[in-house]
């Protein structure tokens, strides 16, 4: 019986480790054609690299502020290497029968890239690539970019392993039952202290790609329409993280805060929906410069519900969508691909 080579790509965007790998990374972010749109490649770089120096010294500041870098990286590898363990122990089930299986993490914007770690892959020998991002919500900007960087190398390359893609897990029900669960921990924290108002927050999107067709805020939508779904709490949506001054996905979490605070809401629990480890939109955005904001529109109890880091039921969900065998259609399925 011959062995399949089940190759396991995590892919995540990435961010710097250190304070010097701010401008860099900040530079290969915006050099991403997916998110500058619609820019032809000198010009594009040529921005990327003014975006660069001047949000440079501001977003070093923030990162010296969460401990001198990111621990994006440190966390996607501990998932790596959770997920592989689940995967193990999954391995003597119908469906690992005959199959040997490998996890590689591959970052968008920084190192271990999409190519160093699709390397790895090929040099192994897999047979079968499964492509696992770390983004529950499709977007163009996230899961859409590591994927075309995928097909760009394996076209590259020559190289035709089996491919299948998880497109989106947005509403799967292991993801949203996890999800809960971190939303229904920081809630009975803040009941003690009064009635409370959740807010989940997601990552924006300029408005320029939204209207090139993403799915994003659907996605968005779908996740925070199952999350909720029984809470007996009220609960709002917002968006974080925007950059310029072009119109992004709104309402704005500031904004939300600010509304929720007149509006007499004392207690709030902010819950991340877009990101499963932390950096710096939980670190620094919200535990920081929102919490802060908060408090001074009137919000007293500021709590934020936890990201899922090197939790080991988030490795079960992410095996899960490996051996689910579902197909296209269905968000947490994989779906075979031609590359």
């Amino acid at each position: 019986m011959s062995t399949t080579k089940r190759g396991i790509l995590l892919l995540n965007l990435g961010g710097p480790v250190e304070l010097g790998d701010v401008k860099p990374f900040l530079y290969r972010l915006f050099s991403d054609p997916d998110i500058l749109v619609g820019i032809p490649a000198p010009a594009r770089q040529a921005l990327a690299f003014f975006i660069a120096q001047v949000k440079g010294s501001s977003s070093v500041e923030m990162y010296r502020k969460i401990g001198g870098g990111s621990p994006q990286l440190r966390w996607t590898q501990a998932q790596a290497s959770r997920l592989s363990g689940e995967l193990t122990l999954l391995a003597g089930e119908p469906l690992g029968d005959g199959v040997e299986t490998r996890v590689a993490v591959g970052m968008r914007a920084w190192e271990p890239s999409i190519e160093v770690a699709l390397g790895e892959l090929r040099e192994w020998g897999t047979t079968e690539l499964v492509l696992l991002p770390l983004f529950p919500q499709f977007s163009t900007t996230t899961t859409g970019s590591c994927f075309k960087e995928v097909k760009r190398l394996l076209k590259k390359w020559k190289w035709s392993p089996t491919l299948r893609e998880v497109r989106s897990w947005a509403d799967d029900p292991g993801y949203i039952r996890l999800l809960r669960e971190t939303v229904s921990e920081s809630v009975a924290e803040a009941l003690v202290h009064g009635p409370v108002h959740v807010l989940f927050s997601a990552h924006s999107l300029p408005m320029k790609i939204i209207e090139r067709g993403d799915t994003y805020p659907t996605e968005v939508a779908a996740t925070v329409k199952a999350a909720a779904h029984g809470l007996e709490q009220p609960w709002s949506v917002a968006f974080q993280s925007r950059n310029g001054p072009v119109p992004w996905l709104a309402p704005y979490t500031e904004d939300e805060l600010e509304r929720l605070g007149k509006s007499g809401v004392r207690q709030v629990v902010v819950v991340p929906v877009s990101f499963v480890s932390d950096h710096i939109e939980t670190l620094y955005e919200l535990d920081q410069l929102y919490a802060q904001h908060a408090r001074s529109h009137g919000i007293e109890g500021y709590y934020r519900a936890r990201v899922f880091n090197d939790c080991p039921k988030f490795a079960r969900v992410l095996a899960s969508f490996i051996h689910s065998g579902k197909h296209s259609g269905q968000p947490s399925g994989l779906s075979a691909v031609t590359p």
